[in-house]
């Protein structure tokens, strides 16, 4: 149904007689956004952009400075009929336009009054910017000069051929990298290292210079192209998370007329950073390891592809690739429209405000919605994580911006929300319903907080591990010469498993038994003679050989290694150890059981105070890379002694588990604090296979949400600070 707009406005006459004009340094570009005319207003003393819609612009363009507003609004009504604007909306873009610093024109003070809380919403933004040490910009160079001076050169990178280029070194870097796996993850434990973090941080500095020089180069090739110049005239240093990175400010390309060549500038630095990583691959993998190029190539691919992905990429963040999805959509100023989208909602539907303008329209609705939701999530998510990661090294910053955060995301938003609709004018007419709605809302919301019990549940890592199994290690040196395939059924003493070989043993009992038949014959004549002393000596040597030739019988007979007890052979990588040479004790594989399984999960000192006290003995199972099948178990044991020895590595952090492990373990084994460990019987263990990762879920008595994130927040202090 479309919102009704009502035509006339209560203050109109604080306006009517105003004849403002826009400034002399504001140029018009005229875009088109989903089928529709729009214009862009850029002041190019200040840099301000704003948008304006077909019937806004035909509006602003009929103010020169003699003419009066309600002359203006009067024009636009006979030319426009309908789709022109209504005196409320007029009043709202003069406040906008005044506050962006593009009008020019003397104000009488009760218009100006009007225009206040759109100064007054500038001024907090301006404020909150300069206040934020965590995002602070500095400026320090105009870089338009030397982006001009050499677009020719570094501009053809974003050309057809120059994509082509970039696309060719990222394939033959996959390529690269392909047959380089496991030197390529394993690398990421010492790329955090003390003595790596210095040249980590140089080369991200040098990486994001180039990326920001990305999208300079781009706007300006772009703007000379469309004629609109492609200006950019700031680049300096942006302060994120008291981290120094620089920035550029390309918003000229704001201006242009393609929304591809605006979201080829927005992608202009990503690309710069794929050839980068591209590029830093290939060296990686063709120099040495512990050679200064090797490791620098490795921190520049390590930066290229994590900041690429987790941040320049993500739309749900003010980067690269918000700017990419807002153009893609073709909905300028998605966050903010977002915003308004959701009060304009609360403001129509649940207040009754039947002039509340709608920010969206047609598709843009369930965009706007989309986005306003997701981001807003994400960006509370990002600011407790920020919190957190400054907390670990600062505690009292970290303390003090928990405060700060607090009163900018609860109590700013209560005060402001009272004050509104307490005095705004907007709701005059349904104030009552407003501020009923509201106290209901807020009132139900506290009840399903704070009183209702919901469900309780606590989640915890586990390995999946045969009940009876035994490992299985090599019993003398040799050659393995043959070896079970891994999977097979075995039998006690039946079934060979590993067959070795080790000609030094054969040929040492070889020699040992001629020694011992030299031995008897001499022991032989010294009875023969009568040689008492002699005979003793002999008597001696033989029992020795003896020894020595039942010790080698018997690593001969280690040789053939059987399994302990019926059961399944596993060991998939034996057959790869064929020919091999091994030790007497290294591992081979493993026999067990496979019809009888158990779960072995890990749970820090809060969890498990929970699970010995709250938790029912039934426990929910999901695999990890299958969560669709679900298994029920029940907790046979948790020990109560915190251990460090992780039943496998791959519950560690370092092969996607939740355990941080020690550092000075090289085994990835040994966890960085103490756990306790919960062994639970399976009830059917079909689809079950050994090693499995799962992830089990103890049920907890029925509580409160409130009481549920008080505990968690409560926990998470308690591990993070140890207090």
């Amino acid at each position: 149904m479309p919102t009704l707009r009502t035509t006339f406005s209560e203050s109109w006459h604080k306006v009517a007689a105003l004849t403002p004009r826009l400034r002399t340094t504001v140029h018009i570009y005229r875009q088109q956004y989903r089928g529709e005319t729009w214009h862009v207003a850029r002041d190019t003393a200040n840099n301000q952009h704003f948008r304006l819609n077909d019937p806004g612009y035909r509006f602003v363009a009929l103010l020169d400075g003699r003419r009066s507003v309600a002359d203006a609004w009067n024009l636009c009504n006979e030319a426009l009929g309908d789709k022109a604007p209504t005196q409320n909306e007029v009043i709202q873009l003069l406040g906008q336009l005044n506050a962006a610093n593009l009008l020019h024109g003397e104000l009488p003070i009760d218009a100006g009054m009007l225009f206040r809380r759109y100064r007054t919403r500038v001024r907090r933004e301006i404020q909150g910017r300069l206040s934020s040490i965590l995002f602070a910009r500095i400026p320090l160079l105009d870089p338009n000069h030397f982006l001009g001076r050499w677009v020719w050169l570094f501009g053809r990178l974003f050309t057809p051929l120059g994509a082509m280029a970039v696309a060719v070194v990222l394939i033959v870097a996959l390529a690269t990298l392909a047959s380089h796996q496991s030197a390529l993850y394993s690398g990421t434990s010492a790329v955090l290292s003390q003595d790596n973090l210095p040249w980590l941080y140089l080369c991200f500095v040098l990486t994001k210079v180039l990326h920001e020089f990305g999208h300079g180069f781009a706007c300006k090739r772009f703007g000379r192209r469309n004629g609109s110049g492609g200006d950019v005239h700031e680049m300096g240093v942006m302060l994120l998370v008291f981290t120094p990175v620089p920035y550029v400010d390309a918003s000229s390309a704001w201006t242009f007329r393609s929304k591809w060549q605006r979201i080829a500038v927005g992608a202009a630095g990503m690309c710069v950073e794929f050839l980068l990583a591209g590029t830093a691959a290939i060296v990686w993998a063709n120099t040495s390891d512990g050679t200064l190029t090797h490791a620098l190539s490795y921190n520049v691919l390590f930066i290229s592809g994590v900041s690429t992905f987790l941040f320049n990429a993500n739309p749900l963040l003010r980067y690269d690739g918000y700017y990419i999805l807002s153009d893609l959509l073709e909905i300028p100023n998605l966050a903010l429209r977002s915003r308004q989208y959701l009060y304009y909602l609360v403001k129509r539907h649940a207040w009754g405000v039947k002039g509340a303008i709608n920010p969206g329209g047609g598709g843009e609705r369930y965009w706007l919605f989309s986005y306003a939701v997701a981001s807003t999530v994400y960006r509370v998510f990002i600011g407790v994580f920020i919190i957190l990661f400054i907390a670990d090294k600062l505690f009292f910053v970290g303390a003090l911006l928990a405060v700060g955060a607090i009163v900018t995301w609860v109590l700013v938003p209560l005060v402001t929300l009272v004050r509104y609709l307490a005095t705004s004018g907007e709701l005059s007419r349904v104030r009552r319903r407003a501020i009923n709605s509201t106290a209901i809302a807020f009132g139900v919301s506290l009840i399903f907080i704070c009183l209702v019990p919901a469900p309780d549940h606590l989640r915890a890592d586990g390995i999946v591990e045969p009940r009876r199994m035994a490992f299985v290690y090599a019993g003398a040196d040799g050659f393995i010469r043959s070896a079970a395939a891994s999977g097979a059924s075995v039998r006690q003493t039946e079934t060979l498993l590993v067959e070795t070989e080790n000609r030094q043993l054969a040929a040492a009992l070889d020699a040992l038994a001629a020694d011992k038949r030299r031995t008897e014959v001499r022991r032989k004549w010294a009875l023969r003679d009568s040689e008492v002393a002699a005979l003793q000596v002999f008597n001696e040597q033989n029992a020795a050989l003896d020894d020595q030739i039942r010790r080698r019988e018997d690593d001969l007979t280690s040789l053939r290694v059987f399994p302990p007890f019926d059961g399944t052979w596993i060991s998939p990588e034996i057959r790869d150890l064929i020919g091999v040479y091994v030790r007497q004790g290294d591992p081979l594989g493993m026999v067990a059981d496979v019809t009888d399984y158990r779960i072995r999960a890990t749970a820090d000192q809060y969890a498990a105070a929970l699970l010995m006290t709250d938790a029912s003995g039934r426990v929910e199972i999901r695999g990890r890379s299958r969560p669709d099948i679900q298994w029920r178990g029940t907790v046979a044991e948790i020990y109560p002694a915190g251990q460090h020895q992780l039943p496998s590595q791959s519950l560690s952090v370092l092969a996607g588990g939740n355990v941080e492990v020690s550092a000075d373990d090289p085994t990835g084994r040994k966890s960085a604090d103490p756990f306790f460990e919960i062994r639970i019987d399976v009830d059917g263990t079909q689809s079950l296979f050994t090693g499995q990762r799962v992830v089990v879920r103890f049920d907890l008595p029925a509580k409160p949400l409130a009481l549920q994130w008080w505990r968690s927040i409560e926990q998470l202090i308690q591990k993070r600070f140890r207090v």
